[in-house]
């Protein structure tokens, strides 16, 4: 069995890994250990030219975490409860801002997998950030002034409460997620826990505000920091093809779905790692 070949596509963030078939579970005992320290290591991890069904792509993902069946607003697939079906034709879902996953929950996601199935002739792309350069580009004295805050994340995001609202009984489920979901406190600066880096933990979906300060303050901060996404050296951007797989560690990284593609189709199936 031939070597990976890993291709680091930004100095940040970012490597394709070549020879392995994901479906192949020889290949991934071989080389789960290697996948997952790249994972680790560049953040997100992208594969070309593979064939998963779901139970595979289901099997792959459990390299990097546990799994759960999808209680989201997108449907599961019917051959297997764990994997979300992503469908859209370039309307807006709320996924075009700059984010991390989930993290209004105490205990967010570690990741997730993204399978290609049918994507546009053009457009469509996906992009990450990496929270940890952002964080060590930053001035020591005020790396110092916020590694101790903490912030107020909600989860009213467009992308949920869309969801909610387009539900049959949407009150109700509102009122639901609002007891099951208040608004949680967490660390502006997070610690990863398998790298020891440090990370900035503010997004613009999720973080209201910032506690221990003033509104002016707490807006200034709030935005500069979620705003840190957005510097190119810090990103990588990924151009789907039918096949192509993505995986990223949804504690270290921000991402952002480029919605260009409208009225093209595009058709994704995507598992959650816990």
């Amino acid at each position: 069995m031939a070597n990976l070949d890993i291709e680091h596509l930004t100095p940040a963030i970012g490597s394709v890994i070549h020879g392995i078939d994901l479906a192949d579970k020889t290949a991934i005992d071989r080389y789960g250990e290697e996948l997952r320290r790249v994972f680790v290591e560049r953040q997100v991890i992208f594969f070309r030219d593979q064939k998963l069904d779901p139970d595979a792509q289901v099997a792959f993902s459990r390299l990097f975490g546990d799994v759960r069946p999808v209680s989201s607003t997108f449907p599961s697939h019917p051959d297997n409860p764990h994997l979300e079906i992503l469908q859209s034709k370039g309307t807006r879902t709320g996924t075009d801002v700059w984010h991390a996953d989930l993290t209004w929950q105490k205990n967010p996601p570690i990741g997730a997998c993204l399978y290609a199935v049918n994507v546009p002739p053009a457009g469509g792309d996906t992009m990450w950030s990496s929270m940890t350069a952002a964080y060590d580009a930053l001035d020591e004295k005020f790396r110092a002034y916020i590694d101790d805050m903490t912030a107020i994340h909600d989860w009213e995001g467009p992308e949920l409460i869309a969801g909610v609202r387009a539900s049959p009984d949407a009150q109700q489920r509102y009122e639901d997620m609002r007891k099951r979901f208040p608004p949680i406190e967490q660390p502006v600066v997070k610690v990863h826990p398998e790298s020891g880096r440090r990370l900035i933990y503010v997004n613009t979906l999720y973080t209201t505000r910032i506690v221990g300060v003033t509104r002016a303050e707490s807006s200034a901060l709030t935005n500069f920091l979620s705003g840190l996404s957005s510097v190119p050296e810090w990103q990588v951007r990924f151009r789907w093809q039918p096949g192509s797989v993505a995986v990223w560690d949804n504690r270290a990284v921000q991402h952002y779905a480029v919605n260009d593609y409208h009225p093209y189709p595009r058709l994704m199936h995507r598992v959650t790692v816990y």
